[in-house]
């Protein structure tokens, strides 16, 4: 049975319920009427009683930031993808949504911070950076969502959350991926993007452009390569984890050989290129503004790369994708951009 006591908080009345029942734990909660009070009261001892009986206590006390917040310190940092992600979290963390209990975050909810995200306005960079006139891409906010949604099933497997109607995010439909990028560099281009960074004050620039096209490698993938993961005799990198969490075994091109043999090799199993990955993407932005290269990201040496490997191995898809490390086909398609002047020489 429901016990209640009367009280008064700064001249409002209040209605405390507690249930006691065997075998469960006491539960408390406060009403603003005694209705309300009992109605919670008959709903939790049926509960009990049928054995389907679960607290909601945590859903209530725990907001959507604090969940983010335990989220990036237990589970983010194992993640591959790590810094990526907790830069994802913190944008969570700084919208209208962090300060939301668990229990009130629904669907329509979500769905409304994902309209009013698609319809915010980009910065150029940093909290200070001058708005751009484009929007956030759709990416940015699929990104957002589907962490929300890992870290709500995160808590409720490991940590004890109970949200009655499931995980709110679960029925969101997730903005379309949009166009992939097809930016890729010209002959001249190219040429001018390692005269710079010949010229730079980073010492690694240069080759690590030229492994990225020549290997495909992702920007982790090239950071945290060593010497002892390269064979120079068999021509073969040798990557022990990558994003999709399997290893694979990157063939070297002639090119690639003459860098990384040009290069000294310590006595110790030192990383190939000693730089950090954000500091080579924030090297290789400075370059390109310095020069005037447009709209050219550290991400798109990646699809130079693999589209340049899929000329050279004759459309044999299922030996691309070994080097990439793409898993699906429809993957593989949207980092491959190639040429029509390519495929013409291949008709004549």
């Amino acid at each position: 049975m429901a016990h209640f006591r009367k009280r008064t908080h700064k001249g409002a009345i209040r209605w405390d319920v507690t249930v006691t029942r065997k075998g469960a734990p006491r539960q408390s909660k406060t009403f603003q009427t005694k209705a309300d009070g009992e109605r919670w009261g008959r709903d939790t001892e049926r509960e009990i009683d049928r054995g389907a009986w679960r607290s909601t206590d945590m859903a209530e006390r725990l907001t959507v930031g604090k969940l983010i917040e335990r989220y990036g310190k237990e589970v983010l940092p194992k993640k591959k993808s790590a810094t990526r992600l907790q830069s994802v979290a913190n944008k969570l963390i700084e919208s209208d949504l962090a300060k939301l209990p668990l229990i009130a975050l629904t669907p329509k909810r979500v769905a409304l911070h994902r309209d009013e995200r698609l319809a915010t306005r980009a910065r150029n960079g940093g909290k200070n950076g001058k708005l751009r006139k484009n929007t956030l891409s759709t990416q940015t906010v699929r990104h957002e969502i589907t962490l929300l949604k890992r870290a709500i099933d995160e808590a409720t497997r490991e940590w004890g959350l109970y949200l009655p109607a499931g995980n709110p995010v679960a029925p969101i439909r997730l903005p379309s991926m949009g166009r992939p990028r097809d930016r890729r560099l010209t002959p001249g281009e190219f040429d001018r993007l390692m005269t710079a960074a010949r010229a730079s004050r980073c010492a690694n620039l240069a080759d690590a452009i030229e492994l990225a096209v020549e290997t495909a490698m992702r920007r982790e993938e090239l950071c945290s390569l060593t010497w002892d993961d390269v064979d120079l005799n068999r021509r073969v990198a040798h990557l022990d984890m990558t994003k999709n969490g399997e290893s694979r075994d990157v063939p070297l091109s002639g090119r690639a050989i003459e860098i990384l043999t040009s290069r000294t090799r310590p006595l110790r199993p030192l990383p190939v290129l000693r730089i950090k990955s954000s500091a080579l993407s924030q090297t290789f932005r400075r370059v390109c503004r310095r020069i005037g290269l447009e709209n050219l990201r550290w991400h798109d040496l990646r699809h130079e790369g693999t589209s340049r490997l899929a000329v050279k191995l004759e459309g044999d898809v299922m030996a691309l994708a070994a080097v990439t490390g793409h898993k699906s086909m429809q993957m593989l398609k949207r980092y491959t951009h190639l040429r029509a002047e390519d495929l013409a020489r291949r008709l004549a």
